[in-house]
């Protein structure tokens, strides 16, 4: 299999090329294409970071190939890491994901013209730009549905299991549970799915209700949306460390949403968890199992009736989305699900339209 990393210039895309060697995901005789902007920096950066990795990494690395035109893409497996990152400047005025759209769709219309044109048709598109919505829309447009994946959830229920352990003082591995909705503020988390290794149904329960503190998942969109304003305003001021110590007042679901941000415009950005969570769904698919994840893909019906690209649990294989299936939620979650998509649906037809 040779994996090609659109945006390998980028500080996610180059911290998931680094992985790739490192961890040994590829042989060899397998390619890594470190794929670059031809007007942008990575024009020339590519070529001395590719033999930077093989001065480091040449006992283990695969055949590493530079490309800048998007026609000469030829891998399995497609990482999308490239395009705009919200900036870091305090007077961008842009602190959304949402604010990338229209800066990000013709990157996004490039390469998945590209790959569908100059493809071999079978290639699984990983999208993790942003926004993770219009990324696996644009794609699965161009390349099909079943073959393309959104980071978003999966990243989401990462670090929603990790807040969820942080407060029960256990490892996160012991925690199952999911993160649905938008990759973003609209997100879903579906505390009906959590099951904890150890904990029989009463003291779960019991343990989640104290972690929540009172929140309620009706009003989970209001509050994120609250915290989130009080939290900005504190960051876009420099007091990082405030805003870091006042979100441990939020339960995990909240916090699993605003901390990217806090850490974002921290300085220090969310490189090294992202490139870790999509190293962790690389090798899922290139073991050959299936296996049920969540992630933004664009549905059909196929869950609560919703008719969008959002982040639901589905099953994956080495073909790509393999199976679709409604997972048994609380109703206010759902009724959540179904805002989450409308929402993300609008955003959509905006963009797209």
């Amino acid at each position: 299999m040779n994996i090609a990393v659109i945006g390998a210039g980028g500080s996610i895309g180059r911290q998931i090329a680094q992985m790739i060697v490192t961890e040994q995901l590829l042989k060899c005789d397998e390619h890594l294409i470190l794929v670059g902007n031809p007007v942008g920096k990575s024009a020339r950066s590519l070529y001395g970071y590719a033999v930077d990795i093989m001065d480091a990494y040449a006992e283990i690395s695969p055949r590493i190939d530079v490309v800048l035109d998007p026609g000469e893409i030829r891998g399995d497996l497609i990482i999308m890491a490239g395009g705009a990152t919200i900036p870091l400047e305090q007077n961008s005025g842009k602190t959304s994901r949402d604010d990338l759209a229209a800066g990000n769709l013709p990157v996004f219309e490039t390469y998945a013209e590209a790959l569908k044109k100059y493809g071999h048709g079978h290639e699984i598109v990983i999208c993790v730009s942003n926004p993770n919505e219009l990324a696996v829309a644009v794609f699965a447009r161009h390349l099909g549905r079943k073959r393309v994946i959104g980071m978003g959830a999966f990243l989401d229920s990462l670090r929603f299991r990790k807040e969820i352990a942080q407060d029960l003082g256990i490892r996160r591995q012991r925690i199952h549970g999911y993160m649905a909705g938008e990759h973003g503020l609209h997100a879903v988390p579906l505390w009906s799915s959590i099951h904890i290794y150890g904990y029989e149904p009463e003291i779960l329960e019991n343990a989640i209700q104290g972690i929540r503190r009172g929140y309620e998942t009706v009003h989970f969109h209001r509050d994120a949306a609250e915290a989130g304003r009080h939290l900005t305003d504190l960051v876009l001021a420099g007091k990082v460390k405030k805003a870091y110590g006042l979100i441990d007042q939020y339960p995990p679901d909240i916090r699993a949403v605003l901390k990217p941000f806090i850490t974002h415009f921290s300085g220090s950005k969310t490189v090294t968890g992202t490139a870790r969570a999509t190293m962790d769904f690389i090798r899922t698919i290139m073991m050959g199992n299936d296996a049920l994840v969540p992630g933004q893909i664009q549905l059909d019906g196929e869950c609560y009736g919703i008719h969008s690209t959002i982040g639901v649990p589905f099953v994956i294989g080495n073909q790509g989305v393999d199976r679709i299936f409604e997972i048994p939620v609380h109703d206010d979650e759902k009724a959540l699900m179904l805002q989450s998509a409308a929402l993300i649906q609008e955003k959509l037809d905006a963009c797209l339209s």
